[in-house]
């Protein structure tokens, strides 16, 4: 059988994470050892073992850039030396670098690097982005293949120098076909109903700088000022969670605007949801709006080239970044559906069935590995 590990950094369960479980639940388990490794703790750790997978403890892996990467990087050796893997799929920038190298200098023969989005930001200072830069291109260097989400990073990664067009290839991320299914009946039993008194916004995301939290939260609150069927309903978690639900409850507006925490069950929550918000600063290819597609749901979303891939004109709003009026007056406009607001939802779930889809993404992987074995 052929020995695979996919190298994680946090032992969660967001959108990298799920990546992972996604695609190796669809792999052939009488083809493939399957081994995760990430730091310690965690639901994805409960995750990998609950199907049956190896999950490899990394003690050394912390987030940050920092001096003791070396001591991770000794560690990623040792594990890789110790098993004697066919493949190393690293995920994410910092397991990206410190994984290929590892592999590289073990001789693995096929080092595949998956990039969810790039470590690099146009609102970063000019001297870390090139910093930064320099590191991807090493870590292109490295490994054989780097599979972009989307076809943006791929261009612009490839425009920049990081790695040659050869090199990189795009494959779309999916939801499994049981989670489709289950979604898309969401979508095929909504109607539109012009009497609706409320009209609620929903979003599942972490309150973090990257999801632009603040801006979402003081858009919500006047637009509630102006438009009193609106509500919303964010779930998650993350550094700005308490803030978020302190400028709610400044506004008297927790009745409408509800920050309930993270739950799981998202699949309970997609058909109360009116429309989809995710007004992010930056993304690679979220799952939040790839199942509130296939939920039949209109995306409102920030103007960026990843999520431009997934909403047009046809399934949803797009709002540029920091354009905090225009937000507002979206929001409002959206409190007020017609015909083409529920159009928009039927037309976003047939279009994330066409460009994402499950199959295809498994077969595109295993056509790598099986390349390289």
């Amino acid at each position: 059988m052929t020995k695979l590990l996919h190298l994680q950094l946090l032992p969660l369960l967001t959108g990298v994470q799920n990546f992972s479980l996604h695609l190796l639940d669809g792999l052939p388990r009488d083809e493939f050892d399957i081994y995760v490794a990430s730091a310690p703790g965690g639901d994805l750790v409960q995750a990998v073992e609950e199907r049956g997978f190896t999950h490899i403890p990394l003690k050394r892996m912390v987030h940050q850039l920092t001096p003791m990467d070396s001591l991770a990087y000794t560690e990623l050796l040792g594990v890789m030396r110790r098993h004697r893997f066919d493949i190393v799929h690293t995920n994410s920038s910092k397991p990206g670098l410190l994984g290929r190298m590892a592999a590289r200098q073990l001789g693995v023969p096929l080092i595949l690097h998956t990039a969810h989005g790039t470590s690099f930001q146009q609102d970063q200072p000019r001297a870390q982005q090139l910093m930064l830069q320099k590191l991807e291109k090493l870590g292109n260097a490295l490994g054989h293949k780097t599979i972009f989400v989307n076809n943006s990073d791929r261009e612009n990664c490839v425009s920049l120098g990081l790695l040659p067009a050869e090199k990189a290839v795009t494959i779309y991320n999916a939801v499994p076909s049981e989670q489709a299914e289950k979604l898309e009946k969401i979508a095929s039993e909504r109607r539109f109903d012009p009497d609706k008194e409320d009209f609620v916004i929903g979003s599942t995301l972490r309150f973090s700088m990257q999801k632009n939290v603040l801006n979402v939260i003081g858009a919500a609150c006047q637009a509630c000022r102006l438009e009193p069927s609106l509500r919303f309903i964010l779930l998650g978690e993350g550094e700005y969670l308490e803030l978020c639900r302190q400028i709610v409850k400044s506004h008297m507006l927790n009745h409408r605007i509800i920050l309930p925490g993270w739950d799981s069950d998202i699949a309970s929550w997609l058909p109360v949801f009116d429309a989809f918000i995710l007004y992010s600063r930056w993304e690679a290819q979220p799952f939040s709006i790839i199942e509130a597609m296939h939920a039949g749901l209109p995306i409102l979303g920030s103007d960026i080239p990843s999520i431009r891939e997934l909403v047009d004109a046809e399934t949803g709003w797009l709002v540029p970044l920091d354009e905090q009026e225009e937000l507002i007056q979206c929001l409002v406009s959206a409190a007020n559906p017609t015909e083409k607001t529920f159009e928009m939802g039927q037309n976003a779930a047939a279009k994330i069935r066409r460009i994402c889809s499950y199959d295809v993404m498994v077969e595109s992987y295993l056509k790598l590995y099986m390349e390289g074995a």
